[in-house]
């Protein structure tokens, strides 16, 4: 095919499609640009109404939690009072645990002269006097304790086989004993 147009018309012809391309180019950006203005708005708007909804909440829990602030100082006035007891019954003797675990301890055919614990006697060497009806009844006392966790540094002062207490035990030991602090509590 031979084209016999003018070249004049051609180059015109040319410049009428370059510039509907081009015309169709700025349409499609000024779209473009309409569109993204269209989303930009709404995300400042939505954005907007979170700042507004958040800053509400905000002063709604300020408000909230002013009215806690009694409730907060009385709870950490329990607390202090709690950590204060608490400290006291650590530092509790019970010295009928002591008594029942001693009582526990000793075998049958043997009594226990007397006894004095105090909050000084703890942790230091005490000395008990025992009467047995027999040398093995005594030794058996003197083991137990040395196996109980209630005692340490168990050892005989003395002993002996001739009792003014009573016919009925005739042995009396005397145990030098240390009565664990950790046992009374």
């Amino acid at each position: 095919m031979i084209n016999l147009l003018p070249y004049d018309v051609k180059s015109e012809i040319r410049a009428a499609r370059t510039n509907v391309i081009l015309m169709r180019y700025i349409i499609v950006l000024i779209i473009a640009i309409v569109f993204l203005g269209i989303v930009g708005f709404s995300v400042y708007t939505i954005l907007m109404d979170t700042k507004a909804t958040a800053e509400n909440t905000i002063k709604d829990n300020r408000a909230k939690a002013s009215s806690y602030v009694a409730y907060k100082d009385e709870a950490t006035t329990l607390r202090t009072s709690l950590s204060s007891a608490k400290s006291i019954l650590d530092k509790e003797v019970r010295y009928s645990k002591i008594i029942t675990g001693i009582a526990a301890l000793m075998p049958s055919g043997t009594i226990l002269d007397s006894l004095n614990i105090s909050t000084s006697t703890l942790g230091s060497p005490t000395t008990l006097t025992i009467y047995a009806k027999t040398t093995e009844n005594a030794l058996a006392v003197k083991d137990r304790f040395q196996a109980s966790p209630l005692f340490s540094n168990v050892t005989f002062v003395s002993i002996s086989s001739t009792s003014q207490q009573s016919k009925a035990y005739p042995i009396t030991a005397t145990l030098s004993v240390t009565i664990n602090r950790g046992a009374a509590q």
